[in-house]
This record gives structure tokens, sequence and C-alpha cells, in this order.
């Protein structure tokens, strides 16, 4: 957790949206896949264009008509599912917290208020239950950790991110 504090704040987004679209075909065939689908598009569309509010991302996450990925994860009774649908909710409240951050947002919604280091943590046990090469994701820390540290500027090179990753996985 230490290292993820390590990186600028649209490297730390990278990290969870990419590692999430790793995993997001293990539940293609459960109700909601589209919406979380969706969800990450919208996600990384605000990281690249920062352009949508955080309140219309929040919606991908909880909304009143329970089409959002907390009902979908409920409704998935697959326990690898359930750790999928864990880490797809937990990168898009990270998102979603980084965007009103980045709004100076006074007022949160109460899941993206308590969004702290537990969000992250869940993520990385989650994702390294899911996903076969363990070590893409200390990989993929080590590589944004190095490129785009705390308090840069630096805006994150996504394609070389995806390099990295295409790269690590055919190893």
């Amino acid at each position: 957790m230490n290292r993820f504090n390590n990186l600028s704040e649209d490297a730390k987004v990278v990290y969870l949206l990419s590692l999430s679209d790793l995993i997001i075909d293990k539940i293609s065939k459960s109700e909601g896949f589209e919406v979380a689908v969706e969800s990450l598009e919208k996600a990384w569309e605000w990281l690249k264009f920062k352009n949508i509010d955080a309140s219309n991302l929040y919606l991908y996450l909880e909304n009143m008509d329970e089409t959002d990925i907390m009902t979908y994860m409920q409704l998935d009774n697959d326990e690898d599912n359930e750790k999928v649908w864990i880490c797809i909710g937990n990168a898009l409240a990270y998102t979603i917290w980084e965007a009103y951050q980045y709004e100076q947002g006074k007022y949160l919604p109460q899941t993206i208020e308590s969004v702290d280091y537990e969000t992250v943590e869940s993520f990385i046990t989650n994702f390294e239950k899911v996903y076969e090469n363990n070590s893409l994701s200390d990989g993929l820390l080590h590589f944004l950790e190095e490129n785009y540290p705390k308090d840069t500027d630096k805006k994150v090179d996504l394609t070389s991110v995806k390099i990295f990753i295409n790269e690590s996985i055919e190893k």
C-alpha cells in the first residue's frame, strides 16, 4: 500500500483501471456485465479528459434504479465473480473519489467518503485471487512508481502502460 501512495494521482487510477481491464471478461456471462464495461470506459474517459462529473460517475457505482456495480455484485452468487465485481467496484470508487478531489467537491456520497487504503488493499487482495499472473500487479506498480511518482504533473502515457502490460503477460 505504501508503494501505491508513491504514485501520482492519475497513476493510481491507471493502476486500478488497468488491472480491472485484465479481469473484467471473467464476469462476461454475469448480469450487469455491460454496466461494468461501460463504467470502466467512463472511468478511463474521466482519466483522459476530466470531462465527466464525479456525480455522474457515481451513478455507475450506486443508483436508485439498481442498475449499478454494487447491485450486480450482490446479485452474483459465484465466489470468483464476486471478487471481480469487488475489484471493479473498488477501482470505480477510487476513480470517483479522485474525480471529487479534482472537482474540489465538499460533499461526497457516503460510499465515496469511505474510500481509503483499505479500498486499495481489498482491490489488490481480490485481484490476486482471480488473476493468474500475480507478479503483474507488482510489476505494474513498480513501472508506474518509476515513471509517474507522487507530486508529478507528468501525464501518464497510456500506450506505454499497455505495452508494459502486454510484454509482462507474454513472459
